[in-house]
């Protein structure tokens, strides 16, 4: 009987420690081909959360305790970058300072192919910092990337209120 247990417990070991080391290497992979990706701008940000940043002045919210302006997507929202363009489709919630003429236009929606795109390394994270210079809407992207493919967006434009998005970085296939 107690050989028994030994051996169960020798074999629950083993692969607690097998799983463990393979997940090393699996955050390992991940982190190069995020590195990869963000150098050749092949990727892709796929939001999966939005935190509207609204004027405290108009916001009932800030007078509650506990509430909170972070929103989970259940669409697929995302910005696509490669190296001779940047394509956004994301919501948007919160003060626009203008209307849009033609309603299908609301979001945060454009593609440039004029743009500045600068990439630096902060410890252990991303930042880029993307200036579309053909938008009139949207004056700055920027990303803060983990070395997991975590990554925030913050969309500044210049007729609404910045946004904050949370979601994962993919790379172009």
């Amino acid at each position: 009987m107690k050989t028994i247990h030994h051996s169960l417990l020798i074999l629950l070991s083993a692969m607690v420690i097998y799983s463990s080391c393979t997940s090393q290497k699996q955050a390992a992979n991940t982190s190069a081909a995020v590195s990869e990706a963000l150098t050749a701008q092949q990727y892709t940000f796929v939001a999966r959360s939005v935190f509207p940043t609204e004027d405290s002045r108009f916001n009932p919210r800030v007078l509650l305790p506990n509430a909170s302006n972070l929103y989970q997507l259940t669409s697929r929202y995302d910005v696509r970058v490669t190296p001779d363009s940047v394509i956004a489709y994301l919501p948007f919630f919160g003060r626009s300072y203008t209307a849009p003429t033609d309603p299908s236009k609301g979001g945060i929606k454009f593609t440039s192919t004029k743009f500045d795109y600068r990439k630096t390394q902060r410890k252990s994270n991303y930042e880029i910092e993307i200036i579309p210079k053909d938008n009139n809407e949207v004056r700055s992207l920027y990303l803060t990337i983990t070395p997991a493919g975590f990554a925030s967006l913050r969309v500044l434009s210049l007729n609404k209120t910045p946004i904050s998005f949370n979601g994962e970085i993919e790379e172009n296939k």
